[in-house]
């Protein structure tokens, strides 16, 4: 745009001077050229100086090969012509590498191959949530270019990961000391992305592929653990139907213990007598034996 302003300014000029030099008509047409060289060359050269940045964006401006210090924030701007501005995203982005097709930045398997401190090989899908910072959009164009991605972030995941991985077991990244991985693979890649002017938000752990011997293992282990647990629950049943029939069989035992105390010879005598009285009551004959023998009962016909 900026040839095309100088080529329309120069055509205004070039009619300006001509216009003195040739008579009326041809000079009335001149003017006219000039005029709208003029009035086309400074539009289209304003139009050249003005730059649009959109929304989540950074503008980098580049002169001759240069690139300047200022980073020029969403908006309107007008620049020198002659410069160019070259876009960097600034809003969150996140870069994963996964094991699953077309789930990651790359195809195929993109996962992360670490070797535990057991010597075992495990593969990693991490996911990692970052955003460059603005006023440092300038340096990392001018150390790095537009493929941060590419550059710093790929490699420097891999690193992180591998490096965290070395002090844990297969069996610890996986189950116990997970959280504290993600935790140790945060802080050294906040150190490292902040040097380049990237400012890390978040790391996810999307999964962990054990090796086959180890997930059988692991499997193993939590069905001997919920065996157990069912045995240990079948066992303190067990003991509670023991302790209740413990404690039933006690309550019977103090319950004949206090009949027995309470059961005296003349009382068993007395109730032997009205029990004798309420059969003779009812017209039966009852013949009984003296020292207490077993009564004989003659029991009267029915009319």
């Amino acid at each position: 745009m900026v040839l095309i302003a100088i080529l329309l300014l120069l055509a205004g000029a070039l009619a300006w001077r001509a216009k003195t030099k040739v008579g009326f008509p041809l000079s009335q047409r001149l003017v006219i050229l000039q005029w709208a060289g003029l009035a086309l060359g400074v539009l289209v050269l304003l139009a050249s100086m003005a730059v649009i940045v959109p929304p989540g964006q950074a503008g980098v401006v580049v002169l001759f090969g240069t690139v300047r210090e200022q980073v020029l924030p969403a908006g309107l701007h007008f620049i020198n012509p002659f410069s160019q501005i070259v876009e960097l995203e600034v809003r969150t982005r996140n870069y994963t590498m996964s094991g699953v097709a077309d789930e990651g930045q790359k195809r195929g398997d993109d996962s992360i191959p670490v070797i535990t401190s057991d010597g075992l090989t495990v593969k990693l899908d991490a996911t990692v949530f970052y955003h460059l910072d603005q006023d440092r959009c300038a340096k990392i164009y001018e150390k790095i270019g537009t493929d941060v991605e590419g550059q710093i972030l790929r490699s420097q995941i891999r690193t992180s990961l591998r490096d965290a991985a070395a002090g844990l077991t297969a069996t610890e990244l996986y189950t116990t000391h997970r959280l504290g991985f993600v935790e140790n693979v945060t802080k050294t890649l906040t150190t490292a992305f902040k040097e380049r002017g990237i400012t890390m938000e978040q790391v996810l752990l999307r999964n962990v592929l054990l090796p086959d011997q180890i997930t059988k293992a692991i499997n193993d282990k939590i069905a001997a653990d919920q065996d157990a647990q069912k045995m240990a629950f079948v066992l303190q049943k067990e003991k509670q139907e023991a302790e209740r029939k413990r404690i039933e069989a006690e309550g019977q035992a103090k319950a004949q213990q206090i009949v027995s105390a309470s059961l005296t010879p003349q009382i068993i005598e007395y109730q032997r007598i009205q029990a004798l009285k309420d059969i003779g009551a009812k017209g039966n004959l009852i013949i009984t034996p003296m020292g207490g023998a077993t009564p004989m009962i003659q029991v009267g016909a029915r009319k």
